[in-house]
């Protein structure tokens, strides 16, 4: 299980995961409607837009460059959000975002926090093209409509404190910002953790816009 988030050639940001058998409960997989999906498949995420890929795509996805996977992205079937129009329709749809929702929470590929100034970031590894074209990757912290990069980052980052976090959104690039809404959006399953897990030393004085 693994997730990528990159941002393709039309600068939109792209979170993709693989949803295995493992996600789906047994009854969900062995049902006629699953069809192609019964072994599993990508799932591709940009803001309330979503595609889904089915198996067979190729094993090496999590390491094929941006360009590769945004042609993957644009094999994938759009899942059209509309209300079931039967009970078959309703509980395919239900069953396949909730392995979809299993799948996020087993890759634990993003983390919240509560600055101590009260705003709630997302952190994540992020992908993209620098200005030469070449791949880069980057810890991509997000707060609304805030977003601030970092170049380089600890390799524990996942088990870092909010005091830690606080330093890093402090020490990074200056912030840009984007409209609200645009890329993968936090899920109600992702790892949080809050200002009371600091210690009483935690704390931050700062009250700039990235606090």
């Amino acid at each position: 299980m693994a997730v990528r988030e990159f941002t393709d050639s039309h600068d939109r940001e792209w979170r993709v995961w693989d949803v295995t058998t493992e996600h789906m409960h047994p009854v969900t997989r062995s049902e006629d409607y699953m069809a192609n999906f019964q072994d599993g498949w990508l799932a591709f995420e940009c803001g309330e837009e979503k595609r889904r890929l089915e198996m067979p795509y190729p094993s090496n996805w999590i390491t094929l460059s941006i360009p590769d996977l945004e042609a993957l992205c644009a094999r994938a079937t759009p899942v059209v959000r509309r209300w079931a129009q039967t009970t078959t329709g309703e509980e395919r749809a239900k069953n396949a975002s909730a392995s979809e929702r299993s799948a996020m929470e087993a890759a634990h590929a993003q983390i919240t926090f509560r600055s101590p100034a009260g705003r709630e970031w997302t952190v994540r590894i992020h992908e993209c093209l620098d200005a030469n074209g070449r791949d880069q990757v980057v810890l991509r912290m997000t707060a609304d409509d805030l977003v601030v990069d970092l170049n380089s980052w600890p390799s524990n980052w996942q088990t870092a404190s909010v005091q830690e976090f606080a330093m890093m959104v402090l020490d990074a690039n200056p912030p840009l910002r984007r409209k609200a809404g645009v890329g993968p959006q936090r899920r109600h399953d992702d790892r949080s953790i809050s200002s009371s897990d600091m210690t009483k030393s935690g704390g931050s004085d700062h009250t700039d816009e990235r606090g």
